[in-house]
């Protein structure tokens, strides 16, 4: 009695612990979605956002793509890989960088300096001049799915990925 009440205990702890996120709250948003799809700028163009910026991805290790995008006022950044296990395998360092609150989005240690300044945002305390300003990451989080990798942005982690999902779920053929 005393082992299966141990094991049931051991299940349940282990069930919350693989459920939860402690460093971002709940969300269930998988960061990474194993698809063979192949995604463009224009799945996300026919979502009705809008394409403002193609960036040089030359200094981007293995994108074929990548565009900042906007989205119901929000900005979005999306980088196009050959296939998915591209975009994990060599997109993935690339955008821990640069999201997060210890991303990286200014100075010589940024990873892909194109598109620095779209990546980051200028926060201020209240009352402190213009020239003062403490830049803070513009996306909070991202996800992987299929061959991309879509930069969200929001105030906390969950709403940036449910503007994630918000705008993935309108790339979905009907």
């Amino acid at each position: 009695m005393i082992a299966m009440y141990a094991v049931s205990l051991i299940v349940i702890a282990s069930a919350i612990a693989c459920g939860a996120d402690s460093s971002s709250g709940t969300t269930s948003i998988p960061r990474v979605v194993a698809s063979d799809r192949i995604y463009t700028v224009e799945d996300l163009s026919s979502a009705g956002a809008k394409t403002v910026k193609s960036y040089d991805i030359d200094e981007l290790p293995g994108a074929i793509a990548a565009w900042k995008t906007v989205f119901n006022k929000l900005d979005y950044e999306a980088r196009f890989y050959p296939s998915h296990d591209d975009a994990v395998s060599q997109g993935t360092e690339y955008a821990d960088s640069v999201t997060g609150d210890d991303a990286v989005v200014k100075g010589n240690e940024v990873l892909w300096e194109e598109g620095e300044r779209d990546r980051r945002k200028c926060s201020r305390a209240a009352g402190t001049p213009h020239s003062s300003c403490s830049y803070s990451a513009r996306y909070l989080e991202y996800v992987i799915r299929g061959n991309m990798i879509l930069f969200c942005e929001g105030s906390e982690s969950s709403e940036a990925f449910a503007n994630c999902e918000n705008l993935l779920s309108l790339t979905e053929p009907t």
